[in-house]
């Protein structure tokens, strides 16, 4: 009889905790968490990629033991839907994708799986019906492109005369929205604003070319995956035409671009884990409301001012986070 209510009561707690699994959506075996990077990044970044085991590992998923991260990075646009479809055909609970390319490319391939990301504009461009309730299958971090494109114009305007040309580098996604409200912003600073496109290295080539027909003074470039996986190019094309280039991220900036300012990226990486720990764990990405940054950074580039002839004014130098010299 002792033998017997053992077995029973060892049955009973291992169906109780069979049930409480799968009321957190977990499965008996290690989950698959899909990463679709961006394009032209040779690997995703070493410390991207940590900060999203370290919030995982926080939360109590265990890269190896209760989940397996598989990651896809295209060198183009084009492989975004075959990279999006491998992911999709290991049947990942969740997939993190960087930028509403990627984004778009994972709804594509899979008609259920849940999708975390880091972007512009949910709203406008569709992928939620409300920051506070997305109601769909995405949900995550807003980076604010509109508002941070029109602060980084701010900044760039205090190192060029008024009335000066200014060329605004944009995906051409931003075309509709980010590069008409860039522009106005820019025209109420008294500044010439003409804009271009790319998402080929070659379109990156031909801008620069456009920036010395059109004499521009200054180079601002928008909120862009792309642009930022090829920002080595867009360095040298700078240092080239001597022309001072405000970007997104510190590591601009820290890579030998003239000055970025925008949202502290490891912050950011650790939301992006918070999101995918919760739909793991049995949450809606439809239920979760879409973030923000926590913490902004500028970071000027010393070496590179004088390298290129360009005297930082004070202002921005005690505004700034980090200064390299």
């Amino acid at each position: 009889m002792k033998r017997r209510a053992f077995v029973l009561a060892t049955g009973v707690t291992t169906l109780g905790t069979t049930l409480v699994r799968l009321a957190l959506g977990q499965t008996a075996g290690p989950r698959r968490l899909g990463l679709l990077g961006i394009v032209g990044t040779p690997s995703v970044s070493a410390k991207t990629l940590q900060a999203l085991r370290d919030g995982l590992r926080e939360r109590g998923h265990i890269e190896g033991r209760d989940i397996v991260i598989e990651v896809r990075r295209p060198a183009r646009a084009e492989e975004f839907p075959r990279l999006a479809a491998e992911l999709a055909a290991l049947k990942p609970s969740v997939i993190v994708a960087y930028g509403h390319a990627a984004t778009y490319a994972a709804l594509a391939a899979d008609p259920e799986v849940p999708i975390v990301t880091m972007g512009g504009d949910f709203v406008a461009v569709g992928l939620a019906a409300d920051l506070g309730r997305p109601g769909g299958r995405v949900t995550g971090v807003s980076i604010l492109d509109s508002p941070l494109n029109g602060k980084r114009l701010e900044l760039l305007a205090e190192l060029v005369p008024k009335g000066s040309i200014v060329l605004n580098l944009g995906e051409p996604s931003a075309r509709d929205g980010p590069m008409q409200l860039v522009e106005a912003a820019g025209r109420s600073l008294g500044l010439e604003m003409h804009a271009a496109y790319a998402l080929t290295p070659t379109e990156i080539d031909v801008a620069f070319a456009s920036a010395r027909k059109l004499c521009v003074a200054g180079i601002n470039v928008l909120t862009s995956p792309f642009l930022h996986a090829n920002r080595a190019r867009i360095i040298e094309l700078a240092a080239g035409a001597r022309l001072p280039v405000i970007y997104q991220w510190s590591q601009s900036a820290q890579d030998g671009g003239l000055m970025a300012y925008g949202p502290s990226r490891a912050p950011m990486d650790l939301q992006l884990a918070g999101f995918a720990s919760r739909i793991l764990n049995g949450a809606k990405p439809g239920d979760l409301p879409i973030e923000q940054p926590t913490r902004f950074e500028l970071v000027i580039n010393l070496k590179t001012a004088s390298t290129l002839g360009i005297t930082i004014p004070q202002s921005p130098l005690q505004r700034a986070d980090e200064v390299i010299e």
